[in-house]
């Protein structure tokens, strides 16, 4: 698993409600509840996750290169339906 500077700005600049879970960002894709395909090849390792905001959805996108997870994004959700992507794998 890869998080990049680059990719943990973004995460803080964009989605700063994120910003205290960077741990919990690498246990979600580590051991998702649900994978889901995108549209351009990446997937997104989807938890539960109790947040400061109560009960959420943390989403990690994130792309395979060379056998590795590098993350791309990460965000919370209380609506799993506006996750958009095919089912790959669900727990």
């Amino acid at each position: 698993m890869k998080l990049s500077e680059r990719a943990w700005k973004h995460i803080r600049e964009r989605h700063p409600e994120v910003s205290n879970y960077k741990e919990r960002i690498m246990e979600v894709l580590a051991e998702p509840e649900i994978i889901l395909k995108g549209r351009r090849a990446e997937r997104k390792a989807i938890s539960r996750t109790q947040t400061h905001l109560g009960p959420k959805y943390l989403v990690v996108v994130y792309q395979e290169e060379q056998s590795q997870k590098v993350i791309i994004t990460a965000y919370l959700t209380s609506d799993l339906k506006r996750v958009k992507g095919e089912t790959v794998w669900r727990a």
